[in-house]
């Protein structure tokens, strides 16, 4: 009889033991994927402040950006302000004026001397001699009976023939000593507006105004670099959180797994 009783105990105890160790052991694995869900969660929410400030930064970049090219165009206005007034102070205004009159000396030197060229002998003959070498080149092209040798001939001659009116107006043009005259006038101009001019130029960069705006641009310079690499330390910022938000969701997939299959061995 007490033999029996003691086996009915122990069996009672053993029943007993069991279930709390099994509920033991779930609540250890819901406790678990409790705590990779908190991380996961508080991994997503870095990432997202990571993701802001990342977004505020490159703001501040764009802003800094756009203020070093404003810089810049300041630096380009006020250099070309100097230009002008050490410009006026050598004479350039003079100078630009006399290299115009000089060059339009020469165009209507030129065209008057063209106008009496064409109305030449020699130059009317050459002309109706081109009319006709320009007839003759077409039906050239177009007789397939000419051989192709014959035909390259034929085209050389004639194209010569077409050429030598244009031809004899230049040669006129460029022995005419008085064009010549105006030419070599108008080029002297030309030189000295470019002379004035890169003197205008170098005095430009001593300019008060000048040197002020180049600082400006200097520290428009400065502040665009660091806030682009402020915008690089964000990014990176970004990329370690997003990797520790993959972490901890592989680690969360994986505790809710563990879970689901120890639950299913309780249940048999």
């Amino acid at each position: 009889m007490k033999s029996c009783v003691a086996i009915l105990l122990g069996a009672g105890l053993l029943a007993s033991v069991f279930p709390a160790s099994a509920q033991a052991q779930a609540k250890g694995k819901n406790a678990s994927t409790q705590q990779a869900k908190q991380q996961l969660d508080a991994a997503k929410d870095k990432l997202k402040d990571a993701n802001q400030e990342l977004s505020k930064a490159e703001k501040e970049a764009d802003k800094a950006e756009a203020a070093h090219r404003s810089a810049l165009a300041k630096v380009q206005k006020a250099r070309q302000a100097a230009v002008a007034e050490q410009g006026r102070k050598l004479g350039l205004p003079t100078a630009l004026a006399q290299r115009d009159a000089a060059e339009r000396a020469v165009s209507s030197a030129h065209a008057a001397l063209a106008k009496e060229i064409r109305a030449l002998a020699d130059y009317q003959s050459a002309a109706r001699e081109a009319d006709k070498a320009s007839a003759r080149l077409q039906e050239v092209r177009e007789d397939t009976t000419l051989a192709e040798e014959r035909k390259k001939t034929l085209t050389a001659e004639l194209s010569k023939a077409i050429r030598r009116p244009v031809e004899v107006e230049r040669e006129r043009i460029e022995a005419d000593a008085n064009l010549q005259q105006l030419r070599l006038k108008a080029t002297e101009a030309g030189k000295q507006v470019a002379t004035i001019t890169a003197q205008a130029q170098r005095a430009a960069e001593d300019d008060g105004d000048v040197k002020s705006a180049q600082q400006a641009a200097r520290d428009a310079a400065d502040k665009a670099k660091s806030a682009r690499a402020e915008v690089d330390k964000h990014k990176k910022e970004v990329a370690t959180a997003q990797k520790k938000a993959n972490t901890e969701a592989q680690q969360y997939q994986k505790a809710q797994s563990q879970a689901k299959s120890k639950k299913g061995k309780n249940d048999k």
